[in-house]
C-alpha cells in the first residue's frame, strides 16, 4: 500500500513539474514570455474614448466586425477609462508578471435525446486561452498589461498563443525581447 501512495505522490509531482520542462522555443504554445521579458513599442497606439484596450491581429490595430475570435490576437489595455482618446507612446516596457488565463465563452448545448453521443454534440464548452504579461512603466503608468489569447476552439483543441504567434499578432507595432 506505501508503494502505491508513494508512487502516486511521485507522479503528482512529476505531473506539477513538466512546467518547468518546457522547451524554450517561440513556436511552443507552452512557453510564454518570462517575467523579465520586455515588451518594445515601436508606435504610438492610441485607445479610442471610452474603452481600455486595443486589439490587434494579423499585425493590424482591429475592432468590431474586423476582430477575428478564431485567429490569435493581443491587445494592450490601460488602467484608466477615458472619455477622451488616450495615446500608449513608444517605450520599452517590463515584463513584471505573467499570467495564464483560460474563458469558457459559450456553451453548446447537446440534443435533448442522443441516439449516439460525440464530442462534437457533447455541449462542451468553446474556450480561449490567454496570456497577461502585466507590464511596468514608471513613463506610463497607466498601461497596465499586454494580453494576448490563442484562437477560440473547442476546450480539447485550445492552447494559449506561442510567442511566434504574438508576435504575428502584434505585427510592427510591438516586439518581444525574450531575457
Amino acid at each position: 500500500m506505501r508503494i502505491h501512495i508513494t508512487l502516486l505522490t511521485l507522479l503528482l509531482l512529476l505531473g506539477c513539474a513538466q512546467s518547468g520542462l518546457t522547451p524554450r522555443d517561440p513556436s511552443n504554445p507552452y512557453y510564454a514570455p518570462p517575467a523579465g521579458s520586455r515588451i518594445e513599442l515601436k508606435r504610438p497606439i492610441s485607445v479610442p474614448a471610452g474603452v481600455t484596450r486595443v486589439f490587434l491581429q494579423r499585425g493590424k490595430l482591429v475592432q468590431g466586425m474586423r476582430f477575428d475570435r478564431y485567429v490569435p490576437s493581443c491587445n494592450f489595455e490601460v488602467r484608466e477609462l477615458s472619455e477622451r482618446p488616450q495615446t500608449i507612446e513608444p517605450e520599452t516596457f517590463l515584463v513584471v508578471r505573467v499570467q495564464r488565463e483560460e474563458a469558457e465563452v459559450v456553451t453548446r448545448p447537446g440534443p435533448p435525446v442522443r441516439v449516439a453521443s460525440s464530442a462534437q454534440d457533447g455541449g462542451l464548452p468553446m474556450v480561449t486561452e490567454s496570456i497577461h504579461l502585466w507590464l511596468g512603466s514608471s513613463q506610463q503608468p497607466n498601461l497596465m498589461r499586454l494580453t494576448c489569447r490563442g484562437a477560440f476552439d473547442d476546450v480539447w483543441r485550445a492552447y494559449p498563443p506561442s510567442i511566434d504567434e504574438m508576435r504575428t499578432a502584434l505585427g510592427d507595432y510591438a516586439g518581444i525581447v525574450l531575457p
